[in-house]
């Protein structure tokens, strides 16, 4: 059986931003009202979802920058120059005139730099395969550079090389710093148990169906409901939830990007 305060009090996840704005609310009406246990828990539960914000927003930047990342760039186009230089060197290989040696050149240099195959290269992680492109562009201007020159490759072979250095500048450069989601996920799901643990006191406080614990409910749950119901039409439309800016309740255009309601409703499990 679950009895956890999640499975007991239906209520959607809410972003960070609505649930601190939501938290200060009612740490204020509490204070207000009498009630400094709930007051002390509310101040509790903001604290915590400021430092959620701020991994939000770590999380958020740490992805904007994968998608920029020039490591993760500079692989891609690597890749691509690798697979042009063989398929360039086997289309040589395909119309040249018997005997002419060309065959047998483009097995030379083709054994040389992928002897498993340009995929070897090109799966590697980013780590090694800096290593062995680095290793392929001193072979192209070392040893294997009559091979380049006779079939006509020396602008596969230069863009390797370039790639090869810019490769270097930048898996050696400033890179973003590593946040486990894992994390910012148990960051988010301590605060909304903080805010169903708000509600958990508030009905503790005003149990029954009479109109002075109906007007507490009301009062020291609204912040909560009104975000509840605006959460609920977000999951009616099948939209992103917009998240607020927590001092004012106003739509944050710049909150890290949230996720489709649907998906905040399947979190609640």
């Amino acid at each position: 059986m679950d009895i956890s305060l999640g499975s007991l009090i239906q209520l959607h996840v809410f972003p960070t931003g609505r649930r601190l704005w939501a938290m200060q609310q009612v740490e204020r009406r509490a204070a207000e009202r009498g009630f400094p246990e709930l007051s002390a828990h509310a101040a509790r539960a903001a604290e915590h979802d400021r430092v959620t914000r701020q991994l939000d927003e770590r999380w958020a930047a740490r992805q904007l920058a994968h998608a920029d990342d020039p490591v993760q760039r500079i692989d891609a186009v690597i890749d691509r120059t690798l697979v042009a230089l063989r398929d360039g060197a086997e289309s040589q290989a395909a119309v040249a005139r018997p005997g002419d040696g060309t065959v047998e050149k483009v097995g030379e240099l083709l054994g040389a730099l992928f002897p498993m195959g340009v995929a070897a290269v090109t799966s590697l992680n980013y780590a090694d395969e800096l290593t062995a492109v680095e290793r392929l562009a001193g072979r192209l201007r070392g040893d294997l550079a009559h091979l380049i020159a006779d079939l006509g490759l020396g602008r596969h072979a230069d863009r390797i090389v370039e790639l090869s250095t810019e490769y270097r500048a930048a898996f050696d450069g400033p890179r973003p710093e590593p946040l486990d989601f894992g994390l910012v996920r148990a960051a988010r799901a301590r605060g909304q148990e903080m805010l169903l643990q708000a509600v958990a006191m508030t009905l503790g406080r005003y149990p029954g169906s009479g109109p002075a614990d109906l007007e507490g409910r009301a009062a020291l749950l609204g912040p909560i409901l009104q975000q509840q119901e605006t959460i609920r039409q977000y999951f009616r439309n099948r939209s992103m939830v917009e998240d607020v800016d927590p001092e004012t309740g106003d739509i944050d255009a710049d909150a890290p990007p949230s996720m489709p309601a649907t998906a905040l409703m399947a979190m609640r499990s």
